[in-house]
């Protein structure tokens, strides 16, 4: 489990990518997904694109801390979903981030228990720990295909559509695939570990 800033950037940083700038993309123009808007916000003027194609690493992780870790005060979340829940501030928007914690909640408990206004205060923090990352998944998947449908017919795409297998693949099936990894990992370390000490047990025989 990520629970920390320093585990969980990594992973998103993999997710977002590098410099875009597609005018389909409602972010504009973004580098580690940072956008011009929130790096203008974060170095307290405006940037350029240039700017924004010529960012470090450094700077886009530094940017996340300040404008989305500590202002979604993402220590006190609950840890078995902060890294789903800060990926989805980055991805989604703070606000779209805390309605879909909130609908989660509903929807699991079959009640609107909690007003899905998107801010996340102590009222929400205190059902979080009702739902766990499935829930949360589903709700999401939801607001992807919302973004992309036009009205409610599923013929009927909105120019989001292009980016639905993306954030689908990335931003959904990765938080069902990355703890199979780990384990796998665990696994293939452990046979290392056997094969060394066959291997030496061999050489000493």
């Amino acid at each position: 489990m990520k629970t920390t800033f320093s585990e969980i950037i990594s992973e998103v940083l993999k997710a977002e990518g590098g410099y875009v700038d597609d005018p389909d993309d409602k972010g504009g123009a973004t580098n580690y997904g940072v956008t011009q808007a929130t790096f203008s916000a974060f170095v307290g003027r405006d940037v350029g694109k240039d700017e924004i194609r010529d960012m470090q690493e450094g700077d886009a992780i530094e940017c996340y801390e300040e404008m989305f870790w500590k202002k979604s005060k993402l220590d006190q979340f609950v840890d078995g979903l902060k890294h789903i829940y800060f990926d989805m501030v980055v991805n989604n928007g703070g606000r779209n981030a805390g309605k879909i914690i909130q609908r989660s909640v509903n929807t699991k408990k079959n009640s609107n228990i909690l007003a899905v206004d998107g801010i996340v205060g102590s009222g929400t923090l205190a059902q979080v720990d009702s739902i766990i990352i499935d829930d949360v998944l589903v709700e999401r998947g939801m607001f992807f295909a919302n973004n992309c449908f036009d009205g409610s017919r599923y013929d009927q795409r909105t120019s989001q559509n292009k980016f639905l297998r993306g954030w689908m693949f990335h931003r959904v099936f990765h938080f069902l695939t990355y703890p199979l990894k780990a384990i796998i990992q665990q696994k293939d370390e452990k046979i290392e570990e056997l094969e060394n000490r066959i291997q030496e047990l061999e050489e000493a025989a």
